[in-house]
This record gives C-alpha cells, structure tokens and sequence, in this order.
C-alpha cells in the first residue's frame, strides 16, 4: 500500500503555529487572570477610598433615610452611629450589613446577593461601611479582561499568516533548487548551484553534485567506448561487403540463398555500426553551433524520397498532408537524422498496405515535424519506455532498438521536445511530434537538454 506524501512546508506551518498559537493562548489566560485580579484590586481600592472620604469629609452628604438604590451598580454606604440599631446615614435602607464585622474587606450575604464590604472605624467609633455587588464586580471584572483579549484573536490569524509566509519565503530556496535538479538528464549533466543555500542544505548538494560528476564520467566512458566500437566495428565490415560484392558472381545456384541471408547480414549489423556512431554523435556533450538554418519541408521530402522504396516493397502509402515552409537553427545532419529514424521506426511498425502520414507546420514560433502511422501502437505501460536504448516493445520486428533513442537525444542536444501518443481517432498506430524553435525565435539562455520527453496517450 503506497503511503501518502507529505509536505514538509505544510508540515512545518502547521508545527510553527500550533506551538505558537498554544503560547499564545497560555499568555492569553494568565493575562485574562490577571486583568480580573486588577480590576478587582482597583474595585477594593476604590471601596477604601469612599469609605475615608465618607468618615473625613462627606458624612453629612449621605442621607439619613434612603428609600432604595435606584441603580444595582452603584456602591452602597452605611454609616452607624454609637448606640443605634439601625444605620444612622444610609444609601439603600434595604440593605444593612453586619456592623461587628472586622475592619478592612470582608464578604457578606445580604438579601440573597453577595457583597463586598469594607468597613472602617472612625475615632470617635462610628461605624462607616462601603460595600458593592459581588456579580457586578465580576461583570466589570469579566468584561476589563474580555477586552484584553481581543487582540489576542486578531494575533493568532496573524501568527498563522506569518508563518506561513515565513516558511514559504523560507523553501523558495528549495524550489529553485528542484527546478535543477529536475533540468538534468543524460545530456546535461550540470552541478547544481549553491549560491545562496542556506548552510543546512550546502552538505545535501555537494552529495549530489558528486554523484553528478561520477554520473558524468561514468557516462562518458560509456560514449567513448560505443563511439570507438562503432568505429572499430566499420573496417572489418566495410571489407566483409567488398568480399560479398567480390564472390557474387562465383556463387553457385545453390548457395545464392544463404549468401543472401549473409548480405542481409552484413547490411544489417552495417546499419547497427551507423546507427551506433549516430547516438554516439548524438550524445556527445560538444553542442554544434548551426551556422545554416535548414528548410524541415525539404529535409523531411528528401528522407521521404529517400525511404520510398522500402515503403513501395511493403505496399505502405507514404505521404505529407500539411507542409509549411519553417526553418530551424540545428545541423541538417542532425535534422535529417531525426526525421529518417522517426519515418524509418513508422515503416517498420506500419504493417503491409498500411499508409505513414506526414506534416509539418509552425505554431507560435516553433515548428512541429508530425509523423503519424497505422501499425500497432505501443501500449501505455511501455510508451515511456520507448526511448531506451535497445528496447522494443515488438520483438517480431526487426530491429535494433536505437531509433527513438537516438530521436530523443538529437531532440535534448537541441533543447526540443519529443512526445508519443497513442491514435484515438478510430484507428490504430502511433504519432510522434517533435517541436523545435525556428529559427530566429530560439529563446535567449534556453537550457538545452532540459526535459523535454514526454509520453501519453490521448486524443490524436
């Protein structure tokens, strides 16, 4: 069972702002505690000081009779005088609490309400209390501290987009550096950079750059050793052909059949030598700058006409639908090369009295060489596999397996694209298209060899 990928980034984010966001809370409630705990000191502060200003000053101010408190938020003042039962001076004569209290703050339960009283003690032993609602402290207790919260609310959000954007800013380094990695391939086999790495990751690139650089020289040693086979191979075969031609005419008529068989032989491993110089050539680091800029139209009538006879041999149509003039910046070797392989693997693959159509045509500053068949196909499974040397999906046909490499890697020497797809307009075969910029449209500092293979199925 394939385990589901996970970002880091998200990862991170949701790491960052939930332990912040916890602080913050934690913070929030000690400063919700602490704001109820001042307000109720200042609400204290505030009872001791009527009490005082009422014994010093403000005694007279109070009414000897009151027939209630007109607002439940309002404080309540008692004063007793010496001998008396009942409160001398009182804002609220519904309310009477205990004169015997101790000096100083103390809660008490009058008419089934909680209040909070202070009361102080005159010199000459009159008795003056302040005392205020327990549920109306709370409430403006509650409502100071509510208010404290508020930018708390506003902060998390806050802390939320900020790590967010922190850790994006912070794994631009990373993107950048996976569109790198993802521009190397066997043709362009570059370090990556490390300019501007944080010091975390310089250790990590230099890991990869070291297995790039024996990638690198694995791979040459496994061009070098092809090319130098291939031209070894051309002597020794080049000689054998001039031996055939020689004792043609001494063969007897029994043995004209396996001399043919030997000469088909020979022709076909003649072609394996070429095709293996050609994915050599192909394949070689040293970018040719084109000083010619070739006509596709011509180039791709010229392999046509010149593969015309083994399509007539197998009764197949071969033939251009749309072939507008375009030209490109690559060597005409090369771009012949390209087409006769691809025109070649559609002959091939194209059973007898099949037809092999072919277009070219410029769209928004590229030209598209279009080669479409009726053979087979090739199935989904294998269409990426395609362009590995030596693989072939159909063993009934003869072949060696290089074409499509070859396509691809004259395709990445000069920074095109390649893509395959199975026909779905009723009838079988393959289209292969392959785009390059024309010429004079080539994009300034364009990476060459990037990716730019792609196999799919879908509608032709």
């Amino acid at each position: 069972m394939k385990s589901k990928a996970r970002s880091l980034g998200t990862q991170l984010v949701l790491s960052l702002g939930i332990v912040l966001s916890i602080f913050t809370i934690t913070q929030a409630i000690s400063s919700y505690d602490l704001a109820r705990v001042g307000v109720n000191a200042v609400l204290d502060s505030r009872l001791s000081n009527v009490a005082q200003r009422v014994r010093d000053m403000f005694e007279d101010a109070i009414p000897r009779h009151s027939a209630g408190s007109l607002n439940a938020d309002d404080i309540v003042v008692l004063v007793w005088e010496p001998g008396l039962e009942r409160p001398a001076r009182t804002t609220d004569s519904a309310v009477i609490f205990d004169r015997d209290a101790a000096p100083g703050f103390s809660d008490q339960f009058v008419n089934r309400e909680a209040w909070r009283v202070y009361t102080l003690v005159a010199p000459d032993n009159d008795v003056v209390q302040v005392a205020q609602r327990i549920s109306v402290r709370q409430r403006m207790a509650e409502a100071s501290a509510f208010r404290g919260l508020l930018p708390v609310f506003i902060l998390i959000p806050a802390v939320w987009l900020a790590v967010y954007v922190c850790v994006r800013r912070s794994f631009r380094v990373l993107k950048r550096l996976g569109q790198q990695a993802r521009a190397i391939d066997s043709a362009h086999l570059v370090p990556l950079s490390a300019r501007g790495l944080p010091v975390e990751l310089i250790p990590f690139v230099c890991s990869i750059n070291r297995m790039i650089r024996r990638l690198d020289a694995s791979m040459k040693l496994e061009r070098d050793f092809i090319a130098d086979a291939a031209h070894e191979l051309r002597t020794p075969l080049t000689a054998l052909k001039l031996q055939a031609d020689n004792l043609e005419g001494d063969i007897a008529p029994s043995s004209e059949e396996r001399f043919r068989a030997l000469r088909q032989t020979i022709d076909r491993t003649s072609q394996l030598v070429a095709q293996l110089l050609q994915l050599a050539r192909a394949d070689s680091q040293v970018v040719e700058t084109a000083t010619d800029e070739p006509e596709v139209t011509h180039v791709v009538t010229s392999v046509v006409a010149d593969l015309l006879p083994i399509a007539r041999a197998k009764g197949i149509d071969i033939g251009a639908g749309k072939l507008s003039a375009a030209k490109v910046r690559i060597p005409e070797s090369d771009l012949r090369a390209l087409v006769k392989n691809l025109v070649d693997n559609a002959l091939r693959y194209t059973p007898e009295w099949g037809s092999v159509n072919l277009r070219v045509f410029a769209v928004h500053g590229r030209a598209h060489i279009e080669v479409t068949d009726t053979g087979p196909g090739i199935p989904d499974a294998l269409l990426t596999r395609v362009f590995d040397r030596f693989f072939r999906c159909n063993h009934g046909v003869e072949g060696s397996g290089l074409g499509l490499a070859i396509v691809r890697a004259i395709v990445q020497r000069h920074g095109g694209t390649i893509s395959l797809h199975n026909r779905r307009d009723g009838q079988n075969g393959l289209r292969a298209v392959v785009t390059f910029a024309l010429a004079g449209c080539e994009t300034p500092g364009q990476i060459r060899g990037g990716p730019c293979v792609t196999a799919f199925s879908g509608h032709v």
